[in-house]
């Protein structure tokens, strides 16, 4: 028998902690749903597992959890509650007096007649597609559905950004060695070899020149001034994210040859799930293209895919739409035109989006896959060439005190 730490939910909305004996998760969670519990979160429980998870959790400076907040949502709302009834439960069960705050401002403006999205529109740093997907439940009717395809879309991205960070430890790591090793020999060896090469009068080699270079441009008052000015502007970019320098960034993300399209084809997938989910609900087709446009994490992408409701209102077919925006690989432009031809549009918009996500994460893992050893090789082209130009100008030295 495991023990397994959970969270849940009962009938009324009310959040529950704690243990429970099982053979594996699976049997834990059928368990829980015997006793009518709705689970939200489920851990196998280690030693000190406990301990460190309500460290964790009564912690002051961790941030609004919004992957959390729309998983508990949609526990809530898939469990028959209304929104505002399980904003209240999870007021209720919310221990930081902070998350309390946020989400009595949200349940103060739905009573106050705004919708749904309008009112979770308070979140600090909710994404563009996200609020523009609360927006299409709205119209659709199945805001219960769209909150559990916000959650699972969340835990997804922060998978996905956990692994690339894990990915990117030991190259980071190698990254600042080999600077470290960089400026020892640039600020500590350089110095102590010119003096020799210029009272011999010989040319130093070809990397202590290089090097010696390097040194005296690094302490330059005005390239250090140019550089601290360059670190302020780029500190200042990351905490006020002014709009016009994130699309520009995300547009600089979709040139990457692996990297960009990974990124373009999660981002479309994302657009064709929230056109099926308004047309499977009867939105009409013009309001369903704008609102699943809106829903595009890539704003890039967002003034083509707007321009194929034109199209549409033009009389023209939704397959001519997608081939006239030019995103959309040859593939799905053939399944929605077949699905377009047998009234099955929203089915077929569905599995499209489900094989370009599937696509994309298999070029991710891809990346991911051949990031350590291309830059474990690089560095080591760059260590090398430097012991080996060291080890030169070594002998080179000893040339001269033979002579």
């Amino acid at each position: 028998m495991q023990s397994f730490s959970y969270r849940a939910f009962n009938g009324e909305g009310r959040q529950q902690k704690g243990r429970i004996d099982a053979l594996d998760m699976a049997d834990a969670r059928r368990k829980l749903k015997a006793s009518g519990l709705s689970v939200a979160d489920l851990n196998l429980l280690e030693a000190g597992a406990a301990r460190a998870q309500r460290v964790l959790t009564l912690s002051p400076s961790r941030p609004f959890n919004q992957t959390r907040f729309f998983a508990d949502l949609s526990v809530l709302m898939n469990a028959g509650l209304g929104i505002d009834q399980a904003l209240r439960a999870m007021r209720e069960a919310t221990e930081r007096s902070a998350d309390k705050q946020l989400i009595g401002d949200i349940l103060d403006r739905l009573s106050s007649g705004v919708t749904s999205s309008a009112a979770l529109s308070v979140m600090k740093g909710l994404p563009e597609d996200v609020a523009a997907l609360i927006a299409s439940g709205e119209r659709s009717a199945r805001l219960a559905y769209v909150m559990k395809v916000i959650a699972a879309d969340l835990e997804r991205r922060d998978a996905q950004r956990k692994q690339l960070i894990d990915a990117c430890v030991y190259p980071l790591f190698l990254l600042v060695m080999m600077f470290f090793a960089v400026g020892v020999v640039t600020f500590v060896l350089v110095p102590t070899l010119e003096p020799i090469f210029e009272s011999s009068g010989r040319d130093a080699p070809l990397i202590v020149a290089v090097l010696s270079h390097l040194r005296k441009v690094l302490t330059d008052p005005l390239v250090l001034i140019l550089v601290f000015a360059v670190s302020l502007l780029i500190a200042v970019a990351a905490v006020l994210r002014p709009a016009s320098l994130k699309k520009s960034f995300g547009a600089a993300l979709l040139r990457f040859p692996l990297l960009g399209k990974a990124l373009g084809q999660s981002a479309l997938a994302r657009y064709l799930q929230s056109l099926s989910l308004m047309l499977e609900n009867a939105v009409p087709l013009p309001e369903a293209l704008t609102l699943a446009a809106h829903a595009c994490p890539a704003s890039s992408f967002r003034e083509r895919l707007l321009s194929m409701r034109e199209v549409v209102i033009s009389g023209k077919r939704l397959p001519d739409a997608f081939t006239a925006s030019g995103l959309f690989p040859r593939g799905v432009v053939s399944v929605v035109a077949i699905g377009d031809e047998v009234n099955r549009l929203s089915a077929v918009l569905d599995n499209a989006s489900g094989v370009l996500r599937a696509d994309a994460q298999r070029l991710i893992d891809r990346l991911l896959a051949m990031l350590t050893p291309a830059i474990t090789i690089f560095m080591g082209f760059l260590v090398g060439g430097l012991v080996v130009s060291v080890m030169t100008a070594l002998l080179g030295i000893n040339e001269l005190s033979v002579q």
